[in-house]
């Protein structure tokens, strides 16, 4: 049986208590036993005295009669059993015996003659008698002895009284002080306790209520630790519970507490039968905030745009940071399209308004995707991959677009997902393939190298536009491994062929932003070097895109890729925001005029300055220039006559495939113009 703490402390209390007044009660009983037996002994010596003085003269004078009167007389006292008068030589002169005495009844024996020595040998050495010996004397003549025998059954009789008596009252005594200390002990001490039990119970529950502190004892201090113990756990768990269910830098609901949300709506809207918009929104080109105005600003934009965004919407709306530049919305109980679209509306401009940061004026742009419940989605995961698909068709659409989730995205996204796992297993199936563009020089049009161009041929889709799928490989990532094999089996091809005594002339490999921010560098120079390729064999093509990153980084890397011997060509120049001062900042040696803009010449005024412009300012730089698309031969002309360097497009050669490149190579003779060319004339 298990005992609580009040009922250990009282049977403590109890035992200590009883033991300690058991003890002192012996003590007690003992003493005041030992006190009488000293008065029984003091009243055996006063009648000894007694009969020593009084009975010589009735022994010298054979006065027995009288002798025994005194024996009797002084016998016949309390607590006696006998008194007797011997003779020196041991014989009873006097006696008297208190026959009803239960001592003497025990010795003597029922129908028995009394027999003075006897009796007194048969009680020789009785524990409950008391023996005193008196000498009887006459002027230093001894005349006898006086013995005398007191009982101990009065001083047995008292002991046995006052140990009951002492009993009852150590019993009563023992209760009284148990029942009041465990009284005591209850409320002062158990309790405290106990309520210390119960808060502690309810802290393992979530719930945080201090102890009343009623005493400046230890209890109180106890309980004061408590309180302090709860008051910390109760705000390590709000801390806890903030970092777990709202973003750190806005102070908005994070991702996990806007999923809950979104589930607690959904749950609401089917019962109520009503409707909810939920809003994916996205920055637009916040990297280039972070890149040009620091981390530190681009928090402060995050910070201001869920800040403006909270401000424009109503109570019952949830804003919700999902990570990095992307929020959330919630608007529940939707009216219909129109009052989602003046939301979206709201949205959009409310985040694109101009605000200072750090002191520069910073206008935010934000594409938002929009799903509705329940016609784009039941579940928490339809809804958000259908918002973030939207979303991502906003981004196309252009910069401050909202669009709607359709189903024709749902196809699209889950097309989309087929062909990421399908390019997970392209090279390792064969399925990818370099083609080659011929490059030529303007003027004669010798062939001087060929732009290196991925195909994808895919078993059941045929082939598939690298307009797709690069797109998708560099927001997977997949774009850093398949740039690898492009760019191993551009090495290795040009090495064949130079081995087979083919002048392929340079290759230019296109390389993707993501690519270039692994800083590929060093693993081009190991395969220049297993390839023994020659620096002048290779190009590297890079966009405008690449430069967006850390300028630190991109100027360390392109200082790398100098360094290993190769030319560096700025891809698609005219179409970014910022060419000329990448062109001061970085050098490069070739430029490539994107094809948008040779696709107007020579009708269109506005592409004919431009491509002016690009060539004078090439010519300064002393930067040889590449025209790539072109399609006709006034295209042609005109880029020749303006001193174009080298030029590509389906006028001189269509994209081929490996082998067809060597036989078109194998053709080529020294002087003689592509087929293509001179059929054009």
């Amino acid at each position: 049986m298990r005992l609580g703490l009040g009922a250990k402390f009282t049977l403590t209390v109890l035992t200590i208590l009883a033991g300690t007044m058991a003890a002192n009660t012996l003590y007690f009983l003992n003493t005041a036993t030992e006190f009488h037996e000293k008065q029984l002994v003091e009243r055996g010596r006063a009648l000894g005295r007694l009969i020593s003085l009084i009975s010589p003269d009735a022994i010298l004078g054979f006065d027995f009669l009288l002798l025994n009167d005194y024996t009797r007389e002084v016998s016949s006292q309390r607590d006696v059993v006998y008194g007797v008068i011997l003779s020196p030589k041991g014989d009873p002169i006097s006696s008297y015996v208190n026959d009803s005495d239960p001592l003497i009844q025990k010795r003597l024996g029922p129908g028995k003659q009394k027999d003075i020595s006897t009796l007194l040998k048969r009680l020789e050495g009785e524990s409950d008698l008391i023996q005193l010996v008196f000498p009887i004397s006459h002027n230093d003549v001894v005349l006898g002895r006086f013995l005398v025998g007191i009982s101990r059954e009065s001083l047995q009789s008292e002991f046995r009284r006052q140990l009951i008596i002492q009993m009852l009252v150590l019993t009563t005594l023992v209760l009284f002080l148990s029942a009041a200390i465990h009284i005591v002990f209850r409320f002062n001490v158990l309790y405290p306790i106990q309520q210390l039990i119960a808060a502690s119970q309810k802290l393992g529950r979530g719930q945080y209520a201090p102890v009343e502190v009623k005493s400046a004892d230890e209890l109180g201090l106890l309980a004061r630790a408590f309180n302090a113990m709860v008051e910390a756990v109760r705000e390590e768990q709000a801390k806890l519970h903030r970092q777990a269910n709202f973003d750190i830098l806005t102070g908005l609901p994070n991702r996990m507490m806007a999923l809950d949300r979104i589930a607690h709506e959904i749950s609401r809207a089917k019962r109520s039968g009503e409707r909810f918009a939920m809003f994916f929104i996205d920055l637009d080109n916040f990297k280039d905030v972070n890149d040009s105005l620091g981390h530190a600003v681009g928090d402060e934009l995050l910070v201001a745009t869920g800040a403006r965004v909270l401000a424009t919407l109503r109570d019952a709306d949830t804003v919700a940071r999902l990570g990095g530049d992307e929020f959330l919305v919630l608007a529940p109980d939707v009216a219909g399209e129109v009052q989602v679209e003046e939301i979206a509306e709201r949205l959009i401009r409310t985040i694109s308004e101009p605000q200072d940061l750090n002191g520069r004026k910073v206008v935010a742009r934000c594409s938002v995707g929009i799903a509705l419940f329940p016609e784009n989605g039941e579940t928490v995961e339809t809804l958000m991959a259908n918002a973030d698909n939207a979303m991502y068709q906003a981004k196309a659409a252009g910069q401050g677009s909202a669009i709607f989730f359709t189903e024709e995205m749902n196809t699209r996204l889950r097309e989309r997902m087929q062909m990421e796992q399908d390019l997970n297993v392209a090279i390792e199936l064969g399925q990818l393939a370099l083609h080659f563009q011929p490059i030529f020089d303007s003027g004669g049009q010798r062939h001087r190298g060929a732009e290196v161009l991925l195909r994808w041929r895919h078993p059941e889709r045929g082939n598939i536009s690298p307009v797709d799928f690069i797109p998708l490989a560099e927001s997977t990532g997949q774009i850093v491994s398949i740039g690898d094999w492009v760019l191993e089996q551009a090495c290795s091809n040009w090495y064949k062929w130079h081995a087979a005594g083919i002048d392929a002339g340079f290759l230019a490999v296109n390389i993707s932003r993501i690519q270039f921010r692994k800083r590929f560098s060093k693993r081009l120079a190991e395969l220049m070097s297993t390839y023994a390729i020659p620096p002048h064999a290779l190009e590297l093509e890079i966009t405008e895109s690449v430069l967006l990153d850390d300028h630190h980084q991109v100027a360390e890397e392109l200082s790398s890729l100098r360094a290993v011997g190769v030319n560096l060509s700025l891809d698609d120049f005219g179409t970014g925001y910022s060419s000329l001062s990448y062109l001061k900042r970085f050098q490069f040696d070739v430029l490539k005029i994107d094809r948008s803009f040779i696709t107007g010449l020579p009708d269109s005024a506005d592409d004919v300055l431009l491509v002016k412009a690009i060539l004078a300012m090439a010519k300064g730089l002393d930067l040889k220039v590449v025209a790539e698309g072109v399609e006709t031969r006034s295209q042609l002309d005109f880029v020749t006559a303006h001193g174009c360097d080298l030029t590509q497009g389906y006028l001189l050669a269509k994209p081929m495939d490996e082998e067809a490149y060597v036989n078109f190579i194998k053709n080529l003779k020294p002087g003689v113009q592509p087929r293509s060319l001179a059929a054009a004339r």
